[in-house]
């Protein structure tokens, strides 16, 4: 273990009040994504999530705000394990708060803890259509189990950039990896973009959605259950939404879509109590607005001349990995067709 992993490893023993003489204690990095990186803290024989949100992704200028979201996380949380369904159990510092502020010296930022989940990625490689039947049964019983929400649905999940966006990071794409991959899609991406502006705007009630579950943000347990993980997105959402999501996201393959997948888990999403049916065009809204914010946000950071080189490279491999799974409106009236198909 480095020194500073070392004494990382050292404040969160002391932030979090996990105690030093409860057995030899190690950290080890296992995973980093567009906004942070996750590490392993093993306790003697307890283990621990450490979240790090990077301190570029900003936030960290009104503590008490993120403090508030982090507490209204756990919450949520919490009243998904009181409904018997496996989920992180977020863990306050020994000053009660969710949020632990990390000395400069040792990086800085924020950090936050909860408990280990164990299960194996449920794929290698992406497989259409795998585990359809306990991907239904979890949304249906993360739907059927949401609290209420009183929260607003923000722009990130109903909105998307304007055309002009879009043109202004071309335009100042010369050289970029990601331009030929990006310049040909501008005009179905426009198609997408009129999907969201002409949906609808959301209404309530909105229920407590993870708003993340793409395939990476899953686990396979030993007893083959689905249980879902990384729940930094957490917040309102509207059933319809998340499943069409989550339908696009796991049974679709470049201009394939896995019909029996389609079927097989609305079947069982309805049979563990589902809530929502997608029934329209705006039921993609969610998608679509997450993909194309996310994707004018990856494409920016690749030109934001004030990040280092690690963050700009991550940058651009999402800019690939979103335009490689971003889906085709033909793709999406297909799924539609499908999950609507009594």
């Amino acid at each position: 273990m480095s020194r500073e992993m070392d004494q990382l490893t050292a404040y969160l023993l002391d932030a979090f009040g996990l105690g030093r003489d409860a057995g030899p204690a190690r950290l080890t990095p296992v995973a980093r994504g567009a906004e942070g990186r996750v590490s392993l803290l093993e306790v003697g024989d307890r283990r621990y999530a450490v979240k790090q949100p990077f301190a570029v992704n900003a936030g960290f200028t009104d503590l008490a705000t993120a403090e508030a979201v982090a507490r209204r996380k756990a919450a949520h949380l919490e009243a998904f394990a009181r409904a018997g369904i496996a989920v992180p159990e977020a863990l306050p510092d020994r000053a009660g708060r969710f949020l632990a502020a990390v000395p400069e010296e040792l990086g800085g930022g924020l950090v936050r803890l909860t408990t280990w989940v164990d299960g194996a990625a449920p794929r290698s490689d992406f497989v259409p259509g795998l585990h359809a039947e306990q991907l239904g049964t979890l949304v249906g019983r993360l739907h059927a189990a949401a609290p209420d929400s009183d929260d607003p649905i923000g722009p990130w999940y109903r909105t998307v950039p304007p055309a002009q966006t879009w043109a202004d990071l071309v335009s100042r794409g010369h050289g970029q990896p990601w331009l030929a991959e990006l310049e040909p899609r501008l005009g179905e991406i426009e198609v997408l973009g009129a999907v969201v502006r002409d949906a609808p705007e959301p209404v309530p009630p909105f229920v407590v959605g993870h708003r993340d579950l793409h395939p990476d943000n899953v686990l396979l347990a030993d007893d083959d259950r689905l249980v879902p993980v990384d729940w930094e997105d957490i917040g309102p959402v509207l059933p319809d939404r998340e499943l069409a999501k989550v339908l696009a996201q796991w049974h679709v393959d470049g201009d394939e879509v896995d019909a029996s997948a389609v079927r097989r888990t609305v079947q069982a999403y309805r049979a563990a109590g589902g809530t929502g049916a997608v029934r329209g065009p705006e039921s993609f809204t969610m998608l679509l607005s997450g993909e194309l914010n996310f994707l004018a946000e990856q494409v920016g950071k690749t030109l934001d001349p004030a990040l280092d080189d690690d963050h700009r490279a991550h940058a651009s491999a999402e800019v690939h990995e979103c335009l490689l799974w971003l889906p085709t409106a033909r793709v999406l009236g297909r799924v539609l067709e499908l999950a609507s198909d009594r």
